[in-house]
């Protein structure tokens, strides 16, 4: 339909062109002809002469000239007429054209509200064809409800200014189709005012956009808000919206403040974490770590919240995450389960304790010290093992309900004596056991038990005094289990009863020899500091894409003139322990460094690589780290790039002001920092941004798993991603097979560290390896 139209247009305009030109042609030379013609004719049958005759036809011969110039001149102009007709024409065409791709309604509006002119898209929009639209009043299409507001916001009726733009917001109307459908648009009006005063000149323009599927959209949101809230607070359960990236509560129940016994206005912009228990912060960091990095969207615990009243009520708490307008939340349902709790509690206790004295039981006892035990190190876990003398006696002669009564008081006298660190329980019969897992002195502890045990005591009329025989062990090796400290303090206790009861004895052999070894560790280890037994090992960073060699981590070692070579976990801590920690620290950064310098000036080829050197906590806490890591750059001739120094989790969380700004002032020197065995301690992924660190090494407990447990696999991912996103190189320690390897390469992990690539090698046996080798990584794509 809209083409026919054109196509009439110009036909119409091409026609009356044609038509224009030939009478303007035709029309003056026919009518000079005849005049001529005429003219000619009378003169010759009249009686002139001739020569009036000749003037009469010469005039006339230029009167023809004349007008057939004349004639001449209205052809251009009629060709120039022409042209700008034809220009006129394919310009409305494509102003047609542009109107018709606009992708709003646009229509133009006479000084009587009627529409003029409409595009395609006011077509559509209408249900209407175009030729349908012209004449037809715009205020007959706008919605009853909207019509008055459209004529008073518009001023249809009313006079406009010479130029004037009316809504410059848009307006919201019903619009009503043919159909008699309603859309939902926004209007704007566009229009110059009439010269004589009238309302809606001329021009006026109406630009119509169809919002009907944004305003439901937008309704049905609301609607789902509004659906959300309700169910929010009218939930049975406690609920909470909590602000992810500050943790505070930025929405509550009735529930929840009924719960804790608050006002619900007092919650709101309080911190979850101030709420809740500091222990259950701790053992929920690993859930919500998981959630930060996007490996879980929900997990469920229970968790201690703080009421009004200082007590702690049981919850069930699950968390998952919403996003609204860009920010993140958790949704919190918490639901109390304090009277569960305390029903699951007293079950869990009849299993773990002793009935008659309420200490904890056997079973208890083992669990609990085998989870000690696999944490601990050398020396910190002690077992007394108790036994009464003459117990049976008291039982045979006085009966059963005489020897419970004695049991009972007892373990009322033994945690009279007791740390509040201390655990007690009964192992059976007339046995008890204790133990100490800090470290403490564990004979002290048994001379006082036995003390103790040994004052009278008046049971159903009977004062009785009974002794007690106590042995003890101390875990003096790494590796030994419940059982086996069990068996050498119960060893000790019979040692004790063997000789004469009523006494204490060590399972002393390897305690001695254990304390012996540590002292004389503090001592060797300042004069292997002194002749220089202390050396640094080098082992290889490979860059995972190229294969190449890019670094090596400097680990300290000790050749011990009599027990050998030494790994850091048999003086490490005796250097900690000790003070010697820093010093030994920095002989390793000059000797590293020292090393290095000598490798550059021998030309190795693998002598560009940097060197990374670990860091202690005392270390970075001290003021003066920073000048000695220059001293030891000016002494050697290294550039700063040259260097990174490693910093554990733990050693950042130990003071997260302090370690930032010594952090800083160590970037500041131009040297490179890393985290150390990222994912091992309880640092939140925000701290991370805190500090100026350019990498971090994922940790060989979760690179063990890569490829064969989806939790590793998953976290590995995770932190990959978390360190490219935050601009950090991301380094895999502990990489000793091609499936890491090759999954690592996949994560589009950096660099990596391992047995794969070579283990930890003294100075001269690493030039040595490395002179004539360079990693080609065809030959670990396994």
């Amino acid at each position: 339909m809209r083409s026919s139209r054109k196509s009439d247009t110009a036909v119409t305009v091409t026609g009356s062109t044609t038509s224009l030109r030939a009478w303007w042609i035709v029309l003056p030379v026919v009518v000079v002809v005849a005049a001529l013609v005429a003219l000619t004719t009378s003169l010759a049958v009249s009686d002139r002469p001739s020569s009036e005759v000749g003037v009469v036809i010469a005039i006339g011969s230029l009167a023809l000239l004349a007008v057939i110039a004349t004639v001449a001149g209205v052809i251009r102009l009629g060709r120039r007429f022409g042209g700008t007709i034809d220009e006129l024409s394919r310009t409305q065409s494509e102003v047609r054209q542009l109107l018709d791709n606009l992708p709003d309604a646009v229509m133009g509006l006479d000084e009587r509200g009627a529409i003029a002119t409409a595009n395609q898209r006011a077509a559509d929009l209408t249900g209407r064809s175009i030729d349908d639209l012209v004449g037809r009043s715009f205020l007959t299409m706008v919605g009853d409800t909207d019509r008055d507001s459209v004529t008073e916001r518009w001023r249809i009726d009313l006079p406009a200014s010479d130029t004037a733009t009316v809504g410059a917001s848009p307006m919201v109307l019903e619009l009503v189709d043919s159909n008699g459908s309603p859309h939902l648009v926004e209007a704007w009006l566009h229009h110059r005012g009439s010269s004589d005063g009238g309302a809606v000149a001329t021009g006026a323009v109406v630009v119509l956009r169809d919002v009907s599927d944004r305003e439901r959209s937008s309704v049905k949101l609301e609607q789902a808000r509004r659906r959300f809230q309700q169910a929010f607070h009218s939930a049975p359960t406690g609920m909470a919206l909590v602000r992810l990236h500050d943790s505070k509560l930025v929405d509550a129940n009735q529930s929840l403040a009924d719960m804790l016994m608050r006002p619900l206005d007092s919650l709101l912009g309080v911190g979850i974490r101030e709420i809740t228990h500091p222990e259950d912060l701790r053992a929920a960091a690993t859930q919500r770590a998981r959630l930060e990095l996007g490996i879980a969207d929900t997990y469920l615990i229970d968790q201690r919240y703080l009421r009004s009243d200082g007590e702690y009520v049981w919850a069930r708490t699950r968390v998952s995450i919403t996003e609204d307008e860009g920010v993140a939340y958790a949704i919190t349902h918490i639901e109390d389960v304090t009277d569960q709790r305390l029903a699951a509690e007293r079950l869990t206790h009849a299993a773990t304790h002793d009935g008659l004295t309420e200490l904890s039981n056997r079973a208890a006892l083992v669990e609990r010290l085998d989870q000690l035990l696999a944490l601990a190190r050398p020396g910190d876990v002690s077992v007394l093992f108790i036994d009464l003398d003459n117990f049976k006696a008291v039982n045979d002669s006085l009966g059963h309900g005489v020897g419970d009564e004695l049991l009972r008081a007892t373990a009322q006298r033994l945690r009279k004596v007791m740390r509040g660190t201390d655990r007690l329980a009964r192992f059976g019969g007339d046995e008890f056991v204790v133990f100490v897992d800090d470290g403490g002195d564990p004979a002290g502890l048994a001379e006082r038990l036995r003390s103790e045990v040994q004052q009278p005591v008046v049971v159903d009329g009977h004062e009785l005094v009974v002794t007690a025989s106590i042995g003890f062990a101390v875990n003096v090796v790494d590796g030994l289990t419940a059982d086996e400290l069990l068996r050498d303090a119960d060893a000790a206790m019979y040692s004790a009863k063997a000789g004469g009861r009523d006494r204490v004895e060590a399972f002393t052999a390897e305690t001695r020899s254990a304390s012996m070894l540590t002292l004389q560790t503090s001592i060797d280890l300042r004069k292997g500091l002194e002749r220089g037994e202390i050396v640094p090992y080098f082992q290889p960073i490979v860059d995972l894409a190229g294969g190449q060699v890019v670094s090596f981590e400097v680990l300290v070692r000790w050749l011990h003139p009599e027990r050998g070579l030494l790994m850091p976990h048999q003086f490490l801590p005796v250097a900690e322990e000790s003070g010697l920690i820093s010093e030994l620290g920095g002989r390793m950064l000059r000797d590293s460094l020292a090393q290095l310098a000598h490798w550059r000036a021998v030309g190795l080829r693998f002598a560009d690589c940097s060197l990374s050197v670990n860091v202690a906590t005392q270390q970075l806490m001290d003021d003066d780290y920073p000048e000695l890591i220059s001293e030891a750059l000016g002494e050697t001739g290294i550039d700063a790039d040259s260097l990174w120094l490693e910093i554990t989790e733990t050693t950042l969380m130990a003071d997260t002001s302090v370690a930032a700004a010594s952090l800083r002032r160590l970037r500041n020197l131009g040297i490179h920092l890393s985290v150390d065995d990222f994912g091992t301690g309880y640092s939140s992924l925000t701290y991370l941004k805190r500090f100026p660190v350019e990498a971090i090494k994922v940790d060989r407990t979760f690179v063990s798993g890569l490829g064969l447990e989806a939790d590793d696999s998953s976290i590995v991912e995770a932190v990959i991603r978390l360190g490219h996103s935050l601009g950090l190189k991301v380094v895999a320690e502990g990489v000793e097979t091609p499936l890491q390897l090759n999954r690592l390469r996949d994560l589009g992990c950096d660099r990596g560290q391992g047995y794969l690539f070579g283990r930890p090698r003294p100075a001269q046996i690493t030039e040595d390896e490395r002179s004539g080798l360079e990693l080609d990584p065809t030959t670990i794509d396994f």
